[in-house]
């Protein structure tokens, strides 16, 4: 029975891919993607408007209300719950043995706020960084660094 891999995942809030390191040669191979296209869109073209008004409780004048969450950083919650939730299917299904995650600072804080216990377990290490745009052979070099962490 075959070792199983340590999931690198690359994140943001915009796309994310799990890559595993190759056996016997250089480099790494995607085993998924995940886009959230959500995240590059304005405001209003995911549905915002203008925030309601409210009156004031003392007196007639009404004042602007403050969405709780806007849709956008909505699209970035949703997308978060998404990612987890596929990687812990993957973790407990045997193709991940674990994960390391790699994500900029408020959107690992994201996958944090979502992971459950099950899954958090199994991450070998987090690195708050933004490794989305490297070029792949920066990006590989980079994993490299971190692959003692996550051996296989």
């Amino acid at each position: 029975m075959p070792a199983r891999p340590t999931w690198f995942v690359i994140a943001d809030a915009a796309r994310a891919e799990a890559l595993i390191k190759r056996r016997g040669e250089t480099g790494y191979d995607t085993v998924r993607t995940w886009e959230n296209p959500d995240a590059h869109r304005r405001d209003a073209e995911l549905g915002e408007d203008k925030p309601g008004r409210a009156f004031d409780s003392l007196g007639p004048q009404r004042s602007a209300m403050e969405p709780r969450e806007t849709p956008k950083e909505a699209a970035k919650k949703d997308f978060a719950r998404d990612l987890v939730a596929d990687l812990e299917a993957a973790v407990a299904s045997g193709e991940a043995e674990a994960v390391v995650l790699v994500a900029p600072p408020k959107f690992l804080g994201e996958l944090r706020a979502v992971m459950p216990s099950s899954l958090a377990q199994k991450v070998r290490e987090e690195v708050a960084k933004d490794y989305t745009q490297l070029p792949r052979a920066e990006l590989f070099a980079r994993l490299d660094e971190l692959r003692p962490v996550g051996a296989v």
